[in-house]
């Protein structure tokens, strides 16, 4: 397959399509005849819209806090025209031209959102045994959020308290109280979610864990692990995670704001045992880990909750999880804007991991059967290649000639 910019495919073009109606005035290939059937949404024209505009107030605030803002942006916006270039397809027969326009794949694009969350379910299945697991979610305070929010990688801390609280649980008592370092005979299995916002788009970090109800000492014996004791639980991943906000944001810094958390949650930080709660809403492993993947993988406004855009104002509902109540809410395109930049994560951030012999790093990771073979795996990888989705979406053959019926041939790649 031969890559090109637009200007050698234009020259091409002119030599090989005798079809005026393909050429703007200027003589120049149209390539909004595409076959993608891929529309971008109301988040997308919002941004078309009004970014521009909103970046050049708040350049100095975007850069200092958000430095990938601007591209991702950008991003979404191209999604699918010929700015990101297109895969040329090509009729044998008539010469007919179709255009493949390329996605975004970006973190604010709620399409290729779909398709991420599909991927990365799949990727997880792959991996996880095919045993009861259990759903915990570990929360900070409210007021804690701020230390999160302007440095966004120090949620990697969060990533690390939980896993650090995990391992201890597991392994029981203290090897040596002078190191406070807790032994590692076993080794649990857990994926781990970060989620940075709540139904309003308030920022709120916390960590959703799928842990497995097994776990592998190191001589490769298999244990059921089950019992969770849910106050050690809040206690531990307190103490762990502001000790390593301490270390991180440095002691001065953040002495007082410690020794508040102490004396206002002397039961710990709430950690929330869902399984009554997954029992009703998901009736799978396979469909709480959906849902859970579904707000690491699309921006934190589903397209769904949008009721109006104006061109001025967006108007979208929520619903409070404290009281069921409905909420609706008007805001500026700017506003708007803003609520969904502040849960823009950087670029090369994971807000899924892996842990213990879930990580493919681990030794037992071979051992485990999982909840998907790879044969399938490798098949519900196929039917995510753009052809293929297309006709089971839409039930057609998208690299169809729509003239003679003949496949069209992808001879060229333009950026």
């Amino acid at each position: 397959m031969e890559h090109m910019n637009i200007t050698q495919f234009n020259s091409w073009a002119k030599n090989n399509l005798t079809d005026d109606s393909k050429f703007d005035n200027d003589g120049f290939i149209i390539m909004e005849n595409n076959n993608n059937f891929k529309s971008t949404g109301i988040i997308s024209n919002i941004f078309e819209d009004h970014f521009d505009n909103y970046y050049s107030k708040y350049k100095l605030t975007l850069d200092k806090y958000r430095p990938n803002a601007f591209n991702e942006v950008h991003k979404v916006i191209d999604c699918a025209n010929h700015n990101l270039g297109a895969s040329v397809y090509v009729c044998p027969n008539c010469s007919d031209v179709l255009f493949s326009h390329h996605t975004c794949k970006g973190k604010l694009c709620s399409s290729c959102g779909i398709k991420s969350q599909i991927l990365k379910t799949n990727s997880i299945l792959e991996r996880a045994s095919n045993v009861k697991h259990r759903h915990i979610t570990f929360t900070i305070p409210s007021s804690l959020s701020h230390w999160f929010f302007y440095n966004l990688n120090s949620n990697n801390l969060l990533f690390e308290a939980v896993s650090d609280t995990l391992y201890s649980i597991v392994n029981g008592k203290v090897k040596k109280k002078k190191t406070r370092k807790y032994n590692l005979n076993y080794s649990p299995g857990f994926f781990a979610f970060l989620h940075t916002f709540g139904r309003a788009l308030n920022f709120n970090p916390h960590i959703h864990v799928i842990i497995a109800e097994f776990i592998i000492d190191k001589k490769k014996h298999f244990k059921k692990f089950n019992y969770f004791n849910y106050d050690a639980l809040s206690k531990r991943f307190m103490k762990i995670l502001l000790d390593k906000m301490e270390k991180f944001f440095g002691k001065n810094n953040f002495k007082d704001t410690k020794n508040k958390m102490y004396l206002s949650y002397p039961n710990g930080f709430y950690v929330n045992n869902k399984l009554q709660d997954d029992n009703i809403k998901f009736n799978s492993i396979e469909a709480l880990i959906k849902y859970l993947v579904r707000y690491c993988s699309r921006p934190a406004m589903a397209e769904s909750r949008i009721l109006n855009y104006d061109g001025e104002y967006v108007t979208f509902f929520y619903k409070d999880h404290t009281n069921d109540e409905y909420h609706e809410v008007v805001d500026s395109a700017f506003g708007f804007i803003t609520k969904l930049l502040r849960h823009l994560l950087p670029s090369n951030f994971k807000s899924i991991r892996y842990y213990g012999f879930y990580n493919y790093s681990s030794k037992f990771c071979d051992m485990i059967i999982s909840v998907i073979d790879k044969q399938k795996s490798k098949f519900k990888k196929e039917l995510l290649k753009w052809k293929n989705l297309i006709l089971t979406s839409f039930l057609r053959i998208p690299i169809k000639c729509p003239n003679c019926g003949t496949l069209m041939e992808c001879l060229f790649e333009v950026s």
